[in-house]
């Protein structure tokens, strides 16, 4: 008998030996467990592999009717499912599918499970489920798009009419080529190094794709976020904005820093408040290559471990939220860093 991951209680012993043949012959032949990978039975895996074959037969010709027949009813009455499908079907074809990790869950009992996932390193994770029925299967897939990589997720619950497709998600799994545990381990490095921004530029992009599926946490999470509250009180307390480049003439100002997402990754996109008429763009230029020479010294790092730093000018002090509708006059740079 193949051992679990982990092994739930077994069925209650009743003192009445009828009620106790009853319960036994409700029960299923799997014995309550998880098992992951190639701990799950040869036969069963077989059957979820025929599942998952026919689930990505529809997602690569974007068809929703070829997987409606392994589609639970209440997912064919979800509104959004023609969206996720589609968008599923894009990143598959720009890029291949690999698996991450499979799971065969049995319980007795509707409560909350966790399972630690195989050694993946700084991406390990906890899968955490509230199980609906008796038996559940959940495939992870991990879709390279490019320089990116998405977690494809495909849960499938053992219900009367027999094994569908319950939940079909696709999420961001890494951003800039990192995942959000190698985000914190970047940033963890550059606040030692003394780069407050840097390291908490890579914290956001570890916050935005720190949830590749809502039943992954990372073993490390905890430590992510702990470590995410001190550097934004520490921002804070650092970076006071407005921010006057004293060391530029006509001093301009900076008042805010983000990120941005561009086509190539995401990066910083520092804006600032010009003097200099936005349609003078020989001057503007001027400006802004003696911005470029001492952005490093006034926020220390940020010209430093990344391919780009963007930048927004303004004349002036933009308001988005009356400007809703409205485009906001700004002039745009892109610089190359050459670390």
């Amino acid at each position: 008998m193949l051992t679990p991951i982990m092994k739930f209680s077994s069925c209650a012993f009743y003192v009445s030996v009828i009620l106790m043949l009853l319960a036994l012959a409700g029960c299923s032949k799997h014995e309550p467990g998880a098992w992951r990978n190639d701990s799950i039975d040869a036969s069963v895996r077989g059957n979820f592999s025929e599942l998952n074959h026919t689930l990505f037969d529809g997602l690569k010709a974007n068809k929703p009717k070829l997987i409606e027949n392994i589609m639970s009813k209440g997912l064919l009455q979800d509104n959004n499912i023609v969206r996720v499908i589609e968008l599923c079907s894009i990143r598959i074809n720009r890029g291949n599918a690999t698996l991450l990790d499979e799971y065969y869950m049995v319980q007795d009992f509707n409560r909350e499970n966790s399972i630690p996932s195989g050694n993946h390193g700084i991406n390990s994770y906890v899968l955490n489920y509230q199980p609906t029925t008796r038996e559940m299967y959940a495939a992870f897939y991990v879709v390279k798009d490019g320089a990116e990589k998405w977690l494809l997720s495909a849960v499938y619950n053992k219900l009367k009419y027999g094994w569908k497709l319950c939940e079909l998600e696709i999420n961001p799994y890494t951003i800039n080529g990192k995942t959000a545990p190698e985000h914190y381990l970047q940033a963890r490095k550059q606040y030692q190094e003394g780069f407050l921004s840097n390291a908490m530029s890579s914290l956001e992009q570890a916050r935005n794709c720190s949830t590749p599926n809502v039943r992954l946490r990372y073993a490390r999470q905890n430590e992510m976020d702990k470590f995410y509250s001190q550097l934004t009180d520490e921002m804070g307390s650092r970076y006071k904005f407005p921010i006057t480049i004293e060391e530029v003439p006509l001093h301009p100002v900076i008042f805010m820093v983000v990120n941005k997402d561009t086509d190539e990754g995401r990066y910083p996109l520092i804006m600032y408040l010009s003097k200099i008429k936005l349609k003078d763009t020989v001057m503007l230029k001027q400006e802004h290559e003696a911005v470029k020479r001492v952005i490093g010294k006034i926020i220390p790092g940020i010209d430093k471990e990344k391919k780009f730093l963007l930048y927004a000018v303004f004349n002036d002090l933009p308001n988005w939220q009356k400007n809703k509708t409205k485009k906001v006059d700004h002039y745009d740079f892109k610089d190359v860093i050459s670390n």
